[in-house]
């Protein structure tokens, strides 16, 4: 018998064959799925941490002429720092799990770069908030 016969064709869940070569382990699936996961979850903290710093930026442009400038002033800052919490805790939840896997042969996002964008992010916060301060106060 051809090689090629003994192995199993299986199917793609939306239709349509994937492969003629033997279907992938179940554990393998699933922790593929575990990584891809935690990618979406960390992306989900720095898309909330963006909204967040944008929100804040967003409040002084358009609140200016609306709000007194302390109240303003307290609400950005809040927005900020709220901004900037999302970003660290994006870091902190991404290596927490990913450490939890480490023994795994997974191909994963490095820890490193998970924590270098969210410090990147910290640190283009921490400017906006600085940069609004001196605005405030000049």
């Amino acid at each position: 018998m051809k090689r090629s016969t003994l192995r199993k064709r299986y199917d793609d869940p939306i239709g349509g064959v994937v492969s003629d070569g033997p279907a992938p382990d179940r554990n393998t699936l699933a922790m593929d799925r575990t990584v891809l996961a935690n990618e979406r979850t960390y992306q989900a903290w720095l898309r909330t941490g963006l909204a967040a710093l944008a929100s804040g930026l967003g409040a002084v442009k358009f609140l200016k002429d609306v709000l007194p400038p302390g109240i303003l002033l307290a609400i950005t800052t809040l927005l900020i720092l709220l901004g900037i919490a999302a970003f660290l805790q994006a870091a902190w939840r991404y290596n927490h799990i990913h450490v939890r896997m480490a023994h795994l042969d997974i191909d994963a996002m490095p820890k490193w770069l998970a924590t270098g964008i969210s410090l990147l992010l910290v640190g283009c916060s921490l400017l906006a908030l600085v940069g609004l301060l001196v605005m405030v106060s000049g």
